[in-house]
This record gives structure tokens, C-alpha cells and sequence, in this order.
């Protein structure tokens, strides 16, 4: 644990962040193996915990959600397309188009959408109207292809507000408490906590200011501040019981284990979540991890075998959009962890 602290508190002293958190454990039981979370050297921003997480918002709040909704009605993520599922849309509401390809294509990023947007500059982009965003972010025709989509996830989550007539938020926590993962309660939008918590990110030139509290994305921010894609804040400590606590439900452990079931998959994508294979992220679980990463430089990755999970909360962004140590402490942090969990294991 020594050296978990040690590692967290030199790259904090490098200036790539001002904030850290670090924790591993198992799903099954009631608190963390190991957390390690450290004060900034700079006491301006001192005893705040929520992160911007970025875009552990797909994994966490808009995966569960359509995974639950292909549940409720009975449909096969695999072979049911967006109109089987959300079959109560109009033509007129989706611009006179057709959403012809399957909920795990969504998932998984075999649209063909773009993997980015700028909704931000566009004469239209603060309407915060939904049925809009569908229509300039329906899927083109043609081959599918995986390109990694935040535009995919964006559509996901203004189906799910459209179907529900409700915020993706209020809609998140609802079916959370419907399978008792009461630890919503404790992740949320940064304006939502007013005690001073929320950890800064950087400076945003399209909105002039610093950011503190305010999602960093700017395309979440365009359209309204809580998207399919981003907007989810919370402290590190509440990230992993939302872990422990989908696993100890039945209805979150199915989410988990329809993403563990595609480990064997070609590419990257999971049903919704993605594989911990790359250099940063494979010393957990030797590239078994299931989970995700946020571009903050927030990631989590559970391990199907051991049923051990990971999580590494940075603001990153801090010292500039392109950090590319980032990864170098990711992969320092995670065979930390790593091997915690395994000394633990053979204990």
C-alpha cells in the first residue's frame, strides 16, 4: 500500500494532476482491499473528491440503462434494432429515418457513426432538443465498421430521455433503486453537489473559464450537461460501491455479465463496455479487465475471473489535453493494484 501512495504522490509532485484516487477489491464483498486518495499539493482546492468521470458515464449510467430496457421488454441486444426496443418513436420524431441496426451495435461501435460531432458551434447546439440530435446523428447506410462513437452513446441517451420522458439522470437513478443499487445516490452532475467537493479540470476556451464542477466535455455541456456520453461526477470511494453494489444485484450482474461474455470478442468493445488490453490498462488482470476509460483520466476494469475490480481517478486534464504520461501511471498504478489483489487472492 506504501507503494501505491509513493507512486500516486510522485507523479502528483510531476504536476499531472492535483487530484488522484486509487482503489481495488473484490464484487462480492463490502469495502475496498486498498484505497489509496491523496490531498493536493496546493491547498486551494483541498478536501474535494468528486472527479469529472468522464466517460465511465457509457459504462456506468447509459449501458445499464439499455441493457434494462432490452430486459424489460424482452429483446435481444443482438437482434433487436433500436425501433424493436424503442418501438413507441414515430417516424416523425426520428426525422423521417429509420434506426435499422441492431442495440448491440450501439454498444459496441459497429454503427458506422462518426466518433465525433461538434455540437457546440452549430446554430442549434443549446436547444437541448433531442429529437434534433437524432436527427443529425442517425446512423449512415452502408458496411458497418467499429470506430470507437461518443456520437453512438449521445443517440443512446436521448432515446432512453425521449422514451422515458425524464432526464437520463432521474432515469439512471430510478432503475437503480428499482434493483436497489442505492449508491446513485451518491454519483450525479457536478451543479448538483453545492459544498465545494468537485475537483477542477482545465481551463475551457469555448466557454472562457475554468472549469470546476462543470462537465469538461464540451459537446455534454452544449446539450444540456448530461449526456449518453459524459456528465456522471462522483468521489472515488461511491464509484467502487456502485461496482460492488451492480454485481450484488441480479439485474446488474446481468449487465456485467453480458460485457464479460463478449471477452473473447474480435476488437476492442465489449457490450457496452471495453477490454482493459491496452498498454495502460493490461497489467490489471493480465488484459482480462472489463470496464472503461475516461478521457479526464478516469478508468475502472473488473476482472471476470477473480472478480476483483480496479479503479484510478485522475483530473489529468489539468496540465493539458494531451498528457501522455498518463498512461505510464495508469500502467504503474494498475500492476499496483494488480498485485494487491493477487496477494490478497493467494492469502
Amino acid at each position: 500500500m506504501s507503494n501505491l501512495k509513493e507512486l500516486c504522490a510522485s507523479y502528483q509532485a510531476s504536476g499531472l494532476y492535483t487530484h488522484v484516487y486509487a482503489a481495488c477489491g473484490f464484487l462480492d464483498d463490502s469495502q475496498n482491499v486498498a484505497e489509496c486518495s491523496l490531498e493536493p499539493i496546493e491547498p486551494m482546492y483541498a478536501q474535494r473528491d468528486l472527479f469529472d468521470l468522464s466517460s465511465l458515464t457509457k459504462a456506468l449510467v447509459t449501458t445499464p440503462l439499455v441493457l434494462w430496457k432490452c430486459m424489460e421488454s424482452g429483446k435481444d441486444p443482438k437482434t433487436a434494432t433500436i425501433l424493436d426496443v424503442f418501438g413507441d418513436l414515430t417516424v416523425d420524431e426520428v426525422g423521417g429515418r429509420k434506426f435499422n441496426r441492431t442495440v448491440a451495435s450501439y454498444l459496441r461501435h459497429e454503427t458506422g457513426l462518426p466518433a465525433w460531432r461538434n455540437f457546440y458551434t452549430t446554430s442549434d447546439s443549446k436547444s437541448q432538443n433531442l429529437r434534433e440530435v437524432l436527427d443529425r446523428a442517425v446512423p449512415k447506410t452502408g458496411a458497418h465498421s467499429e470506430t470507437y462513437s461518443d456520437i453512438g452513446f449521445v443517440v443512446l441517451g436521448a432515446l432512453l430521455e425521449i422514451n422515458a420522458g425524464m432526464s437520463l439522470l432521474d432515469l439512471w437513478r430510478r432503475e437503480c433503486h428499482r434493483f436497489q443499487i442505492t449508491a446513485s445516490d451518491l454519483l450525479g452532475r457536478g451543479e448538483e453537489f453545492a459544498c465545494g467537493r468537485a475537483i477542477p479540470t482545465a481551463y475551457c476556451p469555448v466557454r472562457g473559464r475554468n472549469l470546476c464542477g462543470e462537465v469538461h466535455d464540451e459537446n455534454a455541456w452544449a446539450l444540456g450537461g448530461f449526456t449518453g456520453h459524459t456528465g456522471l461526477f462522483g468521489a472515488g470511494k461511491d464509484v467502487t460501491l456502485f461496482l460492488r453494489q451492480l454485481w450484488q444485484s441480479a439485474a446488474g450482474r446481468k449487465v456485467m455479465l453480458a460485457n464479460f461474455a463478449e471477452a473473447g470478442s474480435l476488437g476492442d468493445s465489449l457490450m457496452g463496455w471495453r477490454k482493459g488490453k491496452d498498454t495502460s490498462s493490461q497489467p490489471f488482470a493480465m488484459g482480462r479487465g472489463c470496464g472503461h476509460l475516461g478521457f479526464t483520466g478516469t478508468a475502472f476494469w473488473v476482472d471476470p475471473l477473480t472478480k476483483s475490480y480496479s479503479v484510478v481517478l485522475t483530473n489529468r486534464v489539468i496540465s493539458g489535453r494531451m498528457t501522455p504520461e498518463i498512461k505510464t501511471f495508469r500502467a504503474q498504478a494498475f500492476k499496483n493494484l494488480w498485485d494487491i489483489i493477487e496477494s490478497v487472492s493467494q492469502s
